[in-house]
């Protein structure tokens, strides 16, 4: 087990908070957040780049690790092979078993028809490859992967994602990947952390941070479109910004809280319909925002916004236009209520 305890750093212009993080042997964990949060800086404090200037940082010494950065890193002066082989030359290895053991890498990664290529000849997805390859070769305890798709591709992403799950499937390495990416995050981590500012917000298995976030920051980050702010008296919410706009929710009483509901939670229909879902109101359609998946549509509820997702069918179906009035309905269970 790796354990960060009260790690701090002051760069001038960024500062690193009480960083306090348990990482479980084996463990594929993910660093979430915002450019700027201090993703990159706990990853280099835990590979020994930099040093901190309090709190220490447990289960590292003795370690074998690989760093892998988002601009790959690669020696321009070297061909593939010797990139690859890079580690098991250090390590004073005999000829014929870095051969094998870089063209069993590069047979894994896809790269086999490369190794005789210079790395300034490389796309994006295949110098990652390679980059990834001459981590691997070593037989890493500890990986620490910097953003390792950020200059990649959509389709060249999801192919290096699949291969970073196979390759900590097949390794049992420790993985500590850093990203701002939701999607790798739910795909990849065993637990993630959100970080902000340079300070810990929420720690927790993907359910718990993109479906019970605790704090508005991690509510909003992680893409719940409807967050409102009031109060809470015998199970009933009321806005502060508009307090005709009252809600049914799942707890007693409570002052400055937030409400956090995603828009595809939102059901959007022509009439009011039988349903074990407390929370039902009219609304105008102020936009019809376009996205690749569907629709999102804004409403206004008395004085407060309410996005719902809608498929682009069920827009046309349902004759969903600027100026139009629907019933929007969605159930207690779907708004997740926090402190302020």
């Amino acid at each position: 087990m790796i354990e960060i305890k009260k790690l701090s750093i002051d760069l001038g212009d960024f500062k690193l908070k009480d960083i306090d993080l348990k990482i479980e042997r084996g463990e594929y964990f993910v660093i979430l957040g915002p450019s700027g949060a201090g993703k990159t800086v706990i990853l280099e404090l835990i590979a020994g780049l930099i040093k901190p200037d309090s709190g220490v940082i447990e289960g590292i010494d003795n370690k074998r690790s690989a760093l892998i950065y988002q601009d790959y890193m690669l020696f321009p002066h070297l061909n593939v092979f010797d990139n690859i082989a890079f580690g098991l030359k250090v390590r004073k290895k005999k000829k014929d078993e870095i051969k094998s053991e870089v063209n069993s890498a590069a047979e894994k990664l896809g790269i086999t028809g490369l190794l005789d290529r210079s790395v300034q000849t490389l796309s994006g997805g295949e110098s990652q490859r390679t980059a990834i390859a001459r981590a691997s070769v070593t037989d890493p305890e500890l990986f620490l992967l910097d953003e390792p798709t950020a200059a990649l591709d959509s389709n060249t992403r999801t192919g290096i994602l699949e291969l970073l799950k196979d390759l900590h499937s097949k390794n049992k390495s420790t993985f500590i990947h850093v990203t701002h990416n939701f999607e790798e995050a739910l795909y990849l981590a065993d637990r993630i952390a959100v970080i902000k500012d340079g300070e810990l917000i929420q720690t927790g298995t993907p359910n718990e941070i993109f479906n019970h976030p605790t704090s508005k920051f991690v509510a909003d980050f992680v893409g719940f479109e409807n967050v409102f702010y009031g109060s809470v008296k015998d199970g009933k919410f009321t806005s502060e910004n508009d307090p005709d706009f009252i809600l049914t929710v799942n707890c007693g009483n409570c002052d400055s809280v937030y409400l956090a509901l995603k828009s595809e939670d939102v059901i959007v229909s022509k009439e009011k319909f039988e349903s074990s879902a407390r929370n039902s109101f009219s609304g105008t359609v102020t936009e019809v925002i376009n996205r690749l998946s569907g629709n999102e549509i804004v409403f206004m509820v008395n004085k407060t916004k309410l996005i719902s997702a809608v498929t682009k069918i069920s827009t046309e179906e349902l004759g969903i236009k600027k100026g139009s009035q629907f019933r929007l309905t969605f159930k207690t269970s779907s708004l997740k209520v926090f402190p302020h």
